[in-house]
């Protein structure tokens, strides 16, 4: 069965300062950096670089969820910490790496070599990973709890 959805989010710029990002589906804002975190690393703001690393951990995170649930794999905890490499020149700039550690608990020991198979199934349901010409390398965790 397929389905369609549409996201939209609102930006409003605040003259010499940060941005506000709003949706209508919520009722609060999030404040944005109106700069790139490559130049300012001192505002205590989310900047487009963060949101985007937030945006591949959160689909992550889902796709993990989603799939877990339909191969019967209960857990107690999962956590995620992702890094991106990104090079800068004059020139141009680019995001050339994504490095994804989850780090999920399971409660059964005879399901620790299933879960791990498991994460490499969520790189294929990730919905932003997909949309992603980036090379990954997902370097997952499993522990019983």
């Amino acid at each position: 069965m397929e389905t369609s959805q549409e996201y939209q989010v609102d930006l409003y710029w605040q003259e010499n300062q940060n941005a506000r990002i709003t949706s209508v589906i919520f009722s609060h804002a999030i404040e944005v950096a109106s700069h790139s975190c490559l130049k300012n690393l001192h505002d205590d703001v989310w900047s487009a670089e963060h949101l985007f690393i937030a945006s591949i951990e959160s689909s992550y995170m889902n796709a993990f969820f989603r799939t877990a649930k339909n191969k019967g794999i209960k857990f107690k905890s999962f956590n995620c910490t992702t890094r991106a490499s990104v090079l800068i020149s004059d020139e141009f700039s680019e995001i050339t790496d994504i490095v994804i550690r989850p780090k999920v608990a399971i409660l059964e020991s005879n399901q620790i070599n299933k879960t791990l198979k498991l994460f490499s199934l969520c790189k294929d349901h990730c919905l932003v990973l997909n949309a992603l010409k980036v090379r990954l390398h997902i370097f997952p965790s499993v522990s019983v709890a």
